[in-house]
């Protein structure tokens, strides 16, 4: 009976002697063009530097096969536009796939199939001018999502001058396949943040994570709190140029090829990352009654601020604030 006593006593003490996680950082900035951070609670630096490099590896592999601005060895989405064949990556066929979807369900506000304009638009950004409205709309004549063909687990654009851009998509995907990735390498609570795509798995030792959703003036309009959830925002003030005093954002609209001027910002709470993003593109193009409608198909808890600074929300994310 001693013995027993004994080994439990010590088992007691071995278990209070178990490091407390402590909170660790990486930040990324040469994936998606932006900034990325993860923020991890590990047992140590090792064990952070490990997850660290899963996710820095996995968002890298993913960025290279979306990027459509510069090609590297994996066949991608600048390689497909370009016209090349080769064997296409089950991602980019994955989230080909659900682009079609996402137009569908959007009345086409969501088109991954638009980038002829979006890359016009880039150009033109570039040179601080404004795209010709003539060259904008003989591009858009190259952005019909029913050229894009899904054969065999490959991609086929039908439309020579049609290229695709997933710029309304991938960052999402990415966050939630590379979560799914940190989940399944053992990670029990982290917050992975791609450019304002924020996706949260477990709690901090003080609970849930606290995510500052910015003013589209400057500042923090409101915190939510959220464990499990992804928080995605999407607003005029992340991107844009000025052109003759008047600003120009980087959220195009598909009818009538500008910068969409109905909100300010859009941001989208659900469970999953990739969804949120679609979302909140498509809501930020879309008037309140059909975004709203749309959002409560999803089950997903959204918030607007208009351009005169007015804030409407579904029934539900006022719970997380």
């Amino acid at each position: 009976m001693k013995r027993l006593i004994a080994v439990l006593a010590a088992a007691v003490i071995f278990a209070g002697c178990a490091a407390r996680p402590e909170r660790y950082g990486a930040v990324y900035t040469d994936l998606f063009d932006t900034v990325t951070e993860f923020t991890a609670y590990c047992s140590s630096r090792e064990e952070f530097d490990r997850l660290s490099g899963i996710c820095y590896g996995e968002l890298k592999r993913l960025h290279e096969i979306f990027d459509i601005y510069s090609e590297s060895e994996t066949y991608g989405a600048a390689s497909l536009n370009a016209g090349k064949e080769g064997d296409c990556p089950a991602e980019l066929y994955e989230l080909t796939e659900q682009g079609i979807n996402w137009h569908s369900l959007t009345g086409g506000r969501l088109n991954i199939a638009l980038g002829s304009v979006l890359s016009l638009w880039h150009d033109c950004r570039e040179k601080g001018i404004l795209p010709d409205p003539d060259e904008l709309r003989s591009r858009a004549g190259h952005c019909d999502i029913g050229k894009i063909k899904l054969e065999g687990g490959r991609v086929r654009l039908e439309d020579p001058e049609m290229s695709l851009d997933f710029g309304a998509v991938a960052k999402g995907y990415s966050a939630q396949k590379t979560a799914e990735l940190l989940i399944n390498s053992g990670a029990e609570s982290f917050a992975l943040n791609v450019g304002g795509n924020v996706i949260t798995y477990g709690e901090k030792p003080s609970g849930k994570w606290e995510i500052g959703i910015e003013s589209p003036d400057g500042g923090i309009f409101t915190t939510v709190k959220v464990a499990g959830e992804c928080v995605v925002t999407s607003g005029d003030y992340q991107r844009w140029y000025e052109v003759d005093g008047v600003r120009y954002h980087h959220i195009i609209d598909t009818e009538t090829l500008y910068p969409a001027a109905l909100w300010r910002s859009v941001t989208v709470i659900t469970d999953d990352s990739a969804e949120a993003d679609a979302l909140s593109t498509a809501l930020f193009c879309m008037p309140y009654d059909d975004g709203r409608a749309l959002a409560e198909k999803f089950g997903a808890e959204v918030l607007w601020i208009s351009p005169d600074g007015e804030a409407k929300r579904t029934e539900g994310f006022s719970d997380y604030e």
